[in-house]
């Protein structure tokens, strides 16, 4: 017997036994299916994330007095520190060679107003020049904060499109004076929409000069130095320039630590990538529960089907049927169904990643590795567990096989 009417054999099983071969590979389907909706909700992750964070470019790193924080110790160490200034930003841009800006960065939360019209809850951001870079905003009316703005700390803001929308609706809010907290500011501008990341909208927010934020909200506290190097190339570099100069206006000397933070996206990514590494491994392990006993039921089903067949067995081992003729029909029948169940769990499984993709704020993203993890799964779990029974098969004797009843 070839392979080809193995593999008849076992389909032909499986239509004519519908249910029972439901049942069977239902462990399989629900394993592999979990599978593929769990490497695709990872790998639509890792892409989102890693686009959201190097948005700006891989070559940015961020200076604050904290840095990366992973425990209430070091955080009471680094509230020790001295608070990083607008002078400091200043230092850094006049002392770097290695960098091409230096942007100061704050921000609070305040209802805006316009007229009778409220918003509440909106992310005031304060920003000295080159933002629209590291924030990755583009204008859509009118234009960016400038040098002039913050030098002379004008009243001016620039609108995110679901804050103007919902002040403005069809009105142009262009030269129009809204209230932020207390205060009145002239709008300027307003930024292209950038959507939603996990059910948070990245819009609503209003974006004013740096000296101006600090004039009315943060007379005294820390900001953040978002620092962009010249390319990739030179971004070790000016981290070190970076950190000479904040070590020397701080009068360290050689040997003591930093005081002050410095991030990358890196560090980002490699925190994310752990999280996310943990949640993979524990749902694969749930996900291989699943197979293993569905590949339980496979074995069970094939002792059942050798016992159903034992003289059919006789008759062809008495025919001249060798041991591995037995043992390759039985192993490709189990292989036959295991994968059958692999091929719908890959369906349900990419049904359902890009299902919940497109109505949720989840992002998925199918891939080739996922489909060839589930193919080669459930031809393993086939195998594996079939070879028990195939073996069993191969063993019987033909005599006795004949005379079973």
């Amino acid at each position: 017997m070839n392979l080809r009417e193995s593999v008849g054999i076992a389909l032909g099983g499986v239509r004519a036994n519908k249910l029972r071969s439901f049942l069977t590979l239902l462990g399989i389907i629900i394993g592999v299916a979990s599978v593929i909706a769990v490497v695709s909700f990872v790998e639509g992750l890792n892409r989102f994330v890693t686009q959201k964070l190097l948005n700006a470019g891989a070559n940015v790193f961020v200076i604050d007095k904290y840095g990366f924080i992973t425990s209430q110790e070091a955080f009471e160490e680094a509230s020790k520190n001295p608070d990083v200034t607008l002078a400091d930003a200043d230092a850094l841009r006049a002392g770097m060679r290695h960098a091409s800006m230096v942007v100061a960065q704050a921000g609070s939360a305040a209802p805006v107003r316009f007229r009778s019209k409220v918003v509440n809850h909106v992310s005031v951001n304060g920003r000295s020049t080159g933002y629209d870079l590291v924030d990755d905003l583009t204008i859509e009316k009118g234009r960016h904060l400038s040098e002039l703005d913050d030098a002379e700390r004008r009243p001016v803001v620039v609108l995110g499109p679901e804050v103007a929308d919902e002040l403005f609706g069809s009105l142009d809010p262009l030269g129009r004076t809204v209230r932020v907290d207390r205060f009145e500011f002239e709008v300027i501008g307003v930024t292209k929409a950038k959507g939603k990341i996990f059910g948070q909208s990245q819009d609503r927010f209003v974006t004013v000069p740096i000296q101006t934020f600090q004039k009315y909200w943060q007379e005294r506290g820390s900001f953040q130095l978002a620092v962009k190097s010249v390319d990739q190339a030179s971004l070790d570099l000016a981290q070190q320039e970076a950190r000479n100069i904040l070590r020397a206006r701080r009068h360290q000397r050689p040997g003591q630590p930093d005081r002050f933070g410095l991030t990358t996206s890196e560090t980002w990514l490699q925190l994310y990538r752990t999280l996310t590494g943990g949640i993979f491994v524990v749902s694969i392990g749930v996900a291989a529960i699943s197979l293993f006993v569905g590949g339980i039921v496979i074995m069970n089903i094939m002792l059942v089907s050798v016992t159903e067949r034992t003289k059919e067995i006789g008759i062809r081992k008495a025919l001249g049927a060798r041991r591995r003729d037995i043992l390759t029909q039985f192993l490709v029948e189990s292989t036959t169904l295991s994968l059958a169940g692999g091929v719908l769990g890959i369906l349900f499984g990419s049904s359902l990643a890009l299902l919940v993709g497109a109505v949720s704020p989840l992002p998925a993203a199918l891939s080739l590795g996922a489909v060839l993890l589930g193919v080669i799964m459930s031809t393993a779990v086939g195998v594996f567990f079939g070879s028990y029974p195939a073996a069993r098969a191969a063993r019987l004797d033909p005599i006795e096989a004949l005379r079973y009843e």
